[in-house]
């Protein structure tokens, strides 16, 4: 009988060994997943701070050309439209369009991660920055002491 009870005793402790190792795997995997899941979480949530901070910034764009047309560009057109009418020749004025938006940039910004480490508004008011002085004409740049 003594070794039965041996055997069923090391069988025992076998079986422990084994449950624990399981125990201790599921609760690792749980743990993994759960992680997993929460920076899933994170990072969607981050992407629609960012979405919607795009949206509002090529609102806010939209609203500005809306204003400026009404305000500069429509009189103006209308002033050249009555001379053209008139018979004069009006002189011509260059017509400059400069757009700082870069897909590109935005794409790279966006899969580099490296904006992860800002918060959105942060990143907005660097961005507003970099459009209102690209290219060093800012205040210290080397343009903007040349004129």
């Amino acid at each position: 009988m003594s070794q039965t009870t041996e055997k069923r005793s090391r069988f025992a402790h076998l079986g422990g060994w084994v449950a624990e190792l399981v125990l201790v795997f599921v609760g690792v995997s749980a743990a993994f997943w759960l992680s997993n899941y929460q920076q899933h979480r994170q990072d969607a949530e981050r992407r629609d701070q960012i979405l919607a901070s795009i949206e509002q910034t090529l609102r806010q764009g939209i609203e500005s050309s809306k204003v400026n047309r009404a305000k500069e560009q429509e009189p103006e057109a209308a002033e050249f439209r009555r001379a053209l009418d008139a018979g004069e020749m009006p002189p011509v004025r260059p017509f400059t369009f400069i757009t700082d938006y870069s897909p590109s940039d935005l794409a790279t910004m966006l899969q580099s991660g490296g904006v992860q480490l800002l918060d959105v508004q942060t990143a907005q008011g660097a961005a507003r920055r970099r459009i209102s002085y690209p290219l060093g004409t800012g205040p210290h740049g080397a343009l903007s002491k040349a004129k």
